[in-house]
């Protein structure tokens, strides 16, 4: 057991992600480390959100490994790569469509791998390779400089299944999917706005011209192309 002193804590220097304004807007002042996820209702935005998040990462310098497990390498995927941005220029951003965690943890061991890991999906992980709440954990705690992104599918009003669950509960960061809007829920404060629009043409649709709710979506209007989930 290691015990800390106030001045321990005090004397702590932290490493944040120096986001662009259109996600410090939805994250904040974001710690670059643990468990994040990004859950919703499928086809409404989830994994071009984190296609979003993946081109943000590569536009500041971080490294990121992309695991597609449901899409694979499949035309759609390419779509949804072009959707975001996310091109041959794009030279941070890696892919696989395998990540048994054994392989993960050899593959972060090493130096210059990649600063952000995201999986799509967590229930597609958690089948293939048995893993637990308890796994993931000890992931992030090895690993303390990474970030982890799970996308989670739903089920009813939650995470679809007890380990997803349990990884919600753990997660540092928690951003909930709803009609191409991304909005904030995590621990501790999010941006200032605390959402992020992912494709502007569905959330207007959804959220303004339908007056679901009514909200304004500042200068969130640079994507007006087909969103997949």
């Amino acid at each position: 057991m290691r015990n800390w002193s106030i001045k321990n804590i005090e004397d702590r220097k932290y490493d944040f992600v120096p986001f662009s304004p259109r996600f410090a807007d939805l994250f904040g002042k974001t710690e670059a480390t643990g468990n994040w996820i990004v859950y919703g209702k499928s086809g409404q935005g989830k994994s071009s959100f984190c296609l979003q998040l993946a081109k943000e990462f590569d536009e500041i310098g971080k490294k990121v490994l992309f695991v597609s497990l449901e899409m694979g390498d499949s035309y759609d995927f390419q779509q949804a790569l072009a959707n975001a941005g996310i091109r041959s220029g794009c030279s941070r951003i890696s892919f696989t469509d395998s990540c048994h965690p054994e392989e993960l943890k050899e593959e972060l061991r090493k130096q210059r791998s990649a600063d952000v890991i995201i999986i799509d999906s967590l229930q597609y992980f958690i089948d293939l390779y048995r893993v637990r709440a308890a796994d993931f954990i000890e992931l992030r705690r090895k690993f303390k400089k990474k970030v982890f992104v799970y996308i989670s599918h739903m089920k009813g009003n939650d995470v679809d299944g007890d380990t997803a669950y349990d990884l919600k509960k753990d997660a540092f960061k928690r951003i909930h999917i709803e009609h191409f809007k991304a909005s904030y829920v995590g621990r501790g404060n999010g941006g200032p706005k605390g959402f992020f629009v992912i494709w502007d043409k569905g959330y207007r649709q959804f959220w303004l011209e339908n007056g679901t709710k009514k909200e304004t979506d500042g200068n969130n209007k640079e994507n007006d192309t087909e969103m997949d989930d």
